[in-house]
This record gives structure tokens, C-alpha cells and sequence, in this order.
């Protein structure tokens, strides 16, 4: 792999995981259950997650790898450890990718009521993420993915000033929220998983010119970036209706358009997800996460394939990438099959099928996210490197251990409020430990496969 990326490609590529475009789209739930503080679950959400990523930036500085979060699993909690984690990230990656398109596919459907249309939009987001998943990163980040990002936002961030500086209802009122159960809810169900895209950098770090220095940086300002938007939309959203109509905005299946009816013209709003649909350019970034994932487990060993393990004249994994994007299409066939089929074909179907992949790829996020968090200390501790027992104990123990008692928390709040997708969080849980038997299965094989991560280190180390 070419050693190219510079802080500000990995700044882009941390962006192009959360994608806050389409902000005042996405700040819905907040809205719905936070009402006036819509603004705080976009704050907390933030904070929650960038202390939950502590363990994982620190871990950026340490070593450069290609697999991202199996690589500290692997090196705090064993190869068991790291290998499931590896399993388990690839299937969230497969989730998400079927959950992008088909939410693609909802939006098209809705707004053109032709089936034709949605399937173009689903087969289109996918194709998109493939062909920026295996394109020279440096070439597709400068060429395709910060272009996009850089119009698509402007647009959204032109638009929530606007109507601030237009409304005669804007306040300071949102920020003293009164009801801190609507703030805690939206942030469980929402607000933090806004976020839960921001490791794409992680998984260039082999790709990075200075990994140990621009990684974690990179991480902290898409991060950053993307929480000073999803914050304005939503303040944009509750400050632009009477304190009266914030009840009726909540119960709005997109509080936006009902809210900024008065200050834009119906056009406007309703060609705002048209105006922003060249975001899913950016697409390519995680999916080229996906596919570097795939080809370091191929690189280990613990997946024996020759092909997925080679990488084309410019150094990406193209096999790879073709490999996912047949197993995301499948998965976006079966999910949509399973929604029509039970329900119909509808606008109404098609968003049902969006929501399963979605809530599928909630319960795999967790799977595969917990272990790189508490593996950090116990790496630290064995670790021929200095560190100090204080920073050792808030990195590798405190950290973590707010966030995965967040993590509990927001699974407990997210299994109650979508309830109705009952059989997504099933499909989730068992894949989760389909991904442990699987594990399971290769080291009782004796084919767990090598530790590039630990290799690296020892490299490092004897410099």
C-alpha cells in the first residue's frame, strides 16, 4: 500500500463515516424525543463517543494497521479476542452498506412513488461504495470525496443560518433543557450512533504518511466538524417554530420541512435530499474501510483466500472490495425481499427495510466495538513502552469504562424503542455469535492465522 494520505484525506475520510450533510434530516429523533433541547443529544452524543474512542486513538499512535479495532483486541486480549472482532466489524460493514442503500432507495421511492427508481437508487449506492472503495485513496479523497463533502455541506450549513437569522423565535432557551429524560432517550437512540463512523481513518493508517501523528488528530476533527453541524441543524429546526409548535414538531415524520416551511419555499425543501444526494460519494470511505479490513484478515491468514489477499497496481484491495460488494447486495436483496414481502410493496416497505439494516447494524456495532476498549490496558501494562500508571489507568480503564456502561445503556434504550424491529436485533445478536463460532472454529483448526499488529510492533520497537 502507497503511504500517501495526509491529515486533512484523513480528516475527510473520518467525515465521510458520520456524513453529517444531511443534518437536518438525521436531527429528527432528536427532535422527536428531546423536543426544544434537541441541540443536547447532539452534544452528548459527541461527547459520549469521543470518550469512548479514547482507547482506539490512543491505540492510532501506537501502531499503524489496516485491520483497525481487531488489531488492540488482539494485542490486550489475545488472538480470540482480535480475530472476533475482526468477524464481527465485517458484518457490521456488510449491515452497513445494505442499510445506506436501502435508506438511498426510500428517500427515491418516497419522493418518486416508482419502484424502478428505488432500485436504481439501492443498486447505485452500492455501486458508488465499491468503485470508491478500491480507487486510489489520496486521487478519490482530493477528487470525489472532499468536492462532495464540501458542497453538500455548504448547502445544509447555508441553509440552517439562514433561517436562525430569520426566525423571530430563536432563543437561548434550548440550551437549559428542562426534560434531561427526552435529552437522555434521544441521545441513546440517536445521538450517539450520529457518530459511530468516525474510526474510517483507522483503517488507512497503512496508507498515512505520518499515522502515529495525523490519525487520531484526523479522527478528532471529523468528529468535531460534524458536531458543530448536526448541533446547529437541530437548534436551526427548534428555533425557527413557536415555542407552542415544538409538540407538533416532534410528532413530524421530518421536522425540518414543517419547521422551515414559513422562512423556504416548498421547492426548496423538497429538493433538499436531491440537492445533498451527491454525499453519497463519500460512501466509498467506509466501503474502503470494509474492504481493508477483509484483505488484512486474507493478509493474516484467518480468511485463506490468494485473491482477497492481493492488491492491484495501485495498491488497493479490489478483490476485496468486489468481494463485499456481493455480499452487501445479497444482503440488501434478502433484507428488501423480507420487508415487501411481508408488507407489501410501498414508500412504507421500502423505509421498514432501511430501519432493519439499520438496527441490525446497531446491535453489530456493539459486537465488535466493546473489546478494542477494554483491551488497551491490559496491552499497556505488559507494553515495553513507558507509559505513566495514570495515563495508562484513564486511557485504558476510565475511558472505556463510562463508555461501555454507555454502550449498555443505549443498547438497553435502543432494544425498547424498536421493539417493532424485534427481528433485525435478533438477526444481529445471531451473527454476533455466528462470528464467535466461526472464531472458535479456526483456532480449534489451528488456523487462527498470523499477528501482522504484532509484528509491526516489534518492527517499530527494534528501530
Amino acid at each position: 500500500m502507497q503511504r500517501r494520505l495526509r491529515l486533512r484525506d484523513l480528516a475527510a475520510l473520518g467525515l465521510a463515516g458520520i456524513l453529517p450533510v444531511g443534518a437536518p434530516i438525521g436531527v429528527a429523533p432528536l427532535v422527536k424525543y428531546a423536543g426544544e433541547s434537541a441541540i443536547w443529544p447532539a452534544v452528548l452524543g459527541y461527547a459520549a463517543v469521543m470518550l469512548s474512542a479514547v482507547p482506539i486513538l490512543e491505540y492510532s499512535r501506537l501502531a499503524r494497521f489496516a485491520g483497525g479495532y481487531y488489531g488492540l483486541a488482539e494485542l490486550g486480549l489475545g488472538p480470540v479476542a482480535g480475530k472476533y472482532t475482526a468477524v464481527a466489524n465485517y458484518l457490521y460493514y456488510v449491515a452497513w452498506q445494505t442499510q445506506n442503500a436501502l435508506q438511498a432507495g426510500w428517500v427515491v421511492y418516497g419522493i418518486t412513488g416508482s419502484l424502478p427508481a428505488w432500485a436504481a437508487a439501492v443498486v447505485g449506492v452500492l455501486l458508488i461504495s465499491y468503485v470508491g472503495a478500491f480507487s486510489p485513496p489520496r486521487r478519490y479523497v482530493g477528487g470525489v470525496l472532499a468536492p462532495a463533502l464540501a458542497f453538500t455541506t455548504s448547502i445544509t450549513l447555508a441553509l440552517d443560518i439562514y433561517v436562525v437569522a430569520v426566525s423571530p423565535y430563536r432563543s437561548w432557551t434550548p440550551l437549559a433543557p428542562m426534560d434531561w429524560g427526552g435529552v437522555a432517550t434521544a441521545t441513546a437512540v440517536q445521538g450517539f450512533w450520529m457518530y459511530v463512523g468516525y474510526g474510517t481513518p483507522l483503517f488507512y493508517s497503512e496508507e498515512a504518511e505520518n499515522p502515529a501523528r495525523d490519525v487520531w488528530r484526523g479522527v478528532i476533527i471529523a468528529l468535531s466538524a460534524s458536531a458543530a453541524l448536526y448541533a446547529l441543524s437541530a437548534y436551526a429546526v427548534v428555533a425557527a417554530a413557536p415555542p407552542d409548535r415544538i409538540g407538533a414538531l416532534a410528532e413530524s415524520a421530518m421536522p425540518y420541512v414543517d419547521a422551515w416551511s414559513s422562512y423556504l419555499p416548498a421547492w426548496l425543501l423538497a429538493a433538499y435530499p436531491l440537492f445533498i444526494a451527491p454525499a453519497a460519494l463519500a460512501y466509498g470511505g467506509p466501503a474502503g474501510s470494509h474492504a481493508r479490513l477483509l484483505w488484512a484478515m486474507a493478509r493474516d491468514g484467518f480468511i485463506e483466500s490468494k485473491r482477497l489477499r492481493a492488491l492491484d497496481r495501485g495498491g488497493a484491495p479490489r478483490n476485496a472490495a468486489l468481494f463485499n460488494l456481493a455480499a452487501s447486495s445479497a444482503a440488501a436483496l434478502a433484507t428488501a425481499t423480507a420487508a415487501f414481502g411481508r408488507l407489501g410493496v410501498s414508500p412504507a416497505s421500502a423505509e421498514v427495510a432501511w430501519l432493519l439494516a439499520a438496527t441490525a447494524a446497531t446491535i453489530l456495532w456493539y459486537a465488535h466495538h466493546i473489546l478494542p476498549e477494554v483491551a488497551l490496558y491490559p496491552y499497556l501494562r505488559r507494553s515495553p513502552a513507558k507509559t505513566g500508571r495514570l495515563r495508562a489507568f484513564l486511557v485504558g480503564i476510565a475511558a472505556p469504562a463510562v463508555g461501555t456502561a454507555i454502550f449498555g445503556y443505549t443498547l438497553y434504550l435502543t432494544a425498547l424503542g424498536r421493539a417493532q424491529y424485534a427481528h433485525a436485533i435478533y438477526a444481529g445478536v445471531a451473527l454476533s455469535v455466528a462470528a464467535l463460532l466461526y472464531t472458535l472454529w479456526r483456532r480449534a483448526a489451528g488456523k487462527l492465522g498470523l499477528s501482522t499488529i504484532r509484528y509491526y510492533l516489534l518492527e517499530a520497537q527494534s528501530r
